[in-house]
């Protein structure tokens, strides 16, 4: 026989041999139960991150929450942004009944406070109830940063959470003095944040202020969607919800979009300051 025909044959037997064990040997594996090559291959790669990650504590992850927070307030009083709110009542059938529209530019003035400049604001159509400094307030308050005042809260770690595809750490938060009905202008978020399971930073919250006393507030969403300077900043508050008075239901809608963060080229100077919550009637 032919030497070189001898060296093809043995080649040839050879490549069906170590195919043959290659077919076997994924036709075993196929055959285990619950096989997949795909999450066998993500199981392996998450172990491999949580190896490396050191575990945080609910008490760490809180404290970092705290530091975050702490941070993100100090940068958001060197940036001016624009607001534009829509409040709305909503009928039976769905349709609004009624229109509050407040569009602003929050300023930094010289003593270092968040100025609202209002550049829009039609007179109110919304008859069902009154759009009150309360209403105002949280616009400003809460409803943009949640923690007002953060060591005036209770934090309890409630524990790791999927939210739209990221890994995230859901916080609840509570006032530590029971909000009182007779001072209205101490207003306390009452609700759930969610931070980012890397950064530790808030990217949702959801809850209501209180306290109430006769008047009723919804229970509100805020996004923060806006990442700059490595820091997620306010993006959207949204809220739907029923206000039960003792005599009527209101179908009541919150409308909030935050955007054009820039930071100060300079501050405004100030003279005279109205209050920036004062009573607004809407009729």
């Amino acid at each position: 026989m032919n030497f070189n025909l001898s060296l093809r044959v043995v080649f040839a037997i050879t490549s069906l041999i170590c195919c043959a064990c290659g077919v076997r040997a994924q036709s075993v594996l196929a055959e285990a139960p619950n096989y997949n090559p795909t999450s066998t291959i993500a199981s392996a790669s998450r172990s491999l991150i949580n190896e490396s990650r050191p575990s945080l504590t609910s008490e760490s992850i809180i404290k970092n929450f705290v530091e975050a927070e702490a941070k993100f307030r100090g940068t958001l009083l060197q940036f001016s942004f624009k607001r534009d709110v829509v409040l709305q009542t909503i009928g039976k059938r769905g349709e609004v009944t009624g229109e509050y529209i407040r569009n602003s530019v929050f300023v930094l003035d010289d003593r270092g406070q968040l100025i609202e400049q209002v550049t829009k604001h039609p007179k109110s159509t919304i008859k069902e109830l009154k759009i009150t400094k309360e209403d105002i307030q949280d616009l400003a308050g809460s409803q943009l940063f949640g923690l007002t005042e953060l060591n005036s809260y209770n934090l309890e770690y409630l524990g790791p959470e999927m939210l739209d595809g990221r890994a995230v750490q859901a916080i609840a938060v509570s006032p530590k003095q029971q909000p009182d009905p007779h001072n209205m202008r101490a207003r306390y978020f009452i609700g759930t944040v969610w931070v980012d399971g890397v950064t530790l930073q808030p990217v949702k919250l959801r809850g209501i202020t209180e306290p109430h006393g006769k008047q009723r507030f919804a229970t509100f969403e805020t996004t923060r969607g806006i990442e700059l300077e490595n820091l997620f900043f306010p993006s959207s508050t949204f809220a739907d919800d029923v206000l039960r008075f003792p005599h009527k239901s209101v179908h009541y809608r919150i409308k909030v979009r935050y955007y054009d963060f820039r930071r100060f080229a300079s501050r405004v100077s100030i003279i005279e300051l109205d209050d920036p919550v004062s009573p607004n009637s809407p009729n």
